[in-house]
């Protein structure tokens, strides 16, 4: 392994490691929220208005994580689903199921989970699971239905003062380049599809990118190309936590 002397010489820098990375992702403990960053994505439900403020204060830029195509056992409104409305257990995440995304109250429902992000003190929503509809999920659902949900939601959030984000589905890159903010992706690498994301890069708006540390990608090499691409780089674990290491 190269020391992190050769490490910071190829412009790769350890998270937390004093050198300002672009950006972060900590979705679950331990948290480090005192790392030198311009944009920290996070969980809402670990962290009150207080704490993003803070962040705001020290210049950060705090994006709230909301799975918009998941039930989640462990959230606090699991009970307001109707049972309907659930789908098939979500791939590896047992304690997740698909949901129906033209089902209303799942609308509202996701409404209130991204207004309780402005509430908090969020500048941004990451919309996780936006792919529902090109999954096995239990339902019949078209690119048509993903697009008019995700741009109702999308809506939504903007009238509560929110940017917000394209996560994964880099097919839909053309139809929402020219109406989110900036978009979040993990593993193009992995799946090969980083040169999806060039409409994000020419249209200056950030491309934010993640691959997971036992993947058994050549780290130096990718963070090299990610730099010639304009992607912002992140090496992390599968838990995503605190720390990993971030390509400037």
């Amino acid at each position: 392994m190269a020391s992190t002397a050769a490490l910071t010489a190829l412009g790769i820098f350890i998270i937390g490691g004093g050198e300002q990375a672009y950006w972060d992702w900590q979705l679950t403990h331990p948290y480090d929220l005192d790392i030198n960053v311009k944009v920290l994505a996070l969980d809402k439900d670990d962290h009150d208005r207080d704490t993003i403020m803070g962040l705001r204060a020290r210049g950060v830029k705090p994006v709230c994580y909301v799975s918009i195509g998941s039930w989640e056992e462990y959230r606090d409104d699991i009970g307001r689903f109707p049972e309907e409305a659930l789908g098939k257990p979500l791939g590896e995440w047992p304690d997740e199921r698909y949901v129906d995304i033209r089902n209303a109250e799942v609308g509202r429902i996701m409404k209130d989970r991204i207004a309780d992000c402005a509430a908090r003190g969020f500048m941004a929503v990451e919309m996780d699971n936006m792919d529902v509809y090109d999954n096995d999920s239990g339902f019949d659902l078209s690119r048509d239905d993903a697009l008019g949900y995700i741009r109702d939601l999308a809506g939504f959030a903007r009238a509560q003062g929110l940017e917000v984000a394209q996560k994964n589905v880099p097919e839909l890159v053309p139809e929402l380049v020219g109406e989110m903010d900036f978009v979040m992706v993990e593993e193009c690498y992995v799946y090969n599809f980083c040169d999806a994301l060039k409409p994000y890069v020419d249209a200056g708006k950030d491309v934010l990118a993640i691959e997971y540390d036992d993947a058994g990608l050549d780290w130096e090499a990718i963070c090299e190309d990610s730099k010639s691409r304009g992607i912002k780089l992140l090496l992390k674990s599968h838990e995503i936590t605190a720390g990993g290491k971030s390509c400037n």
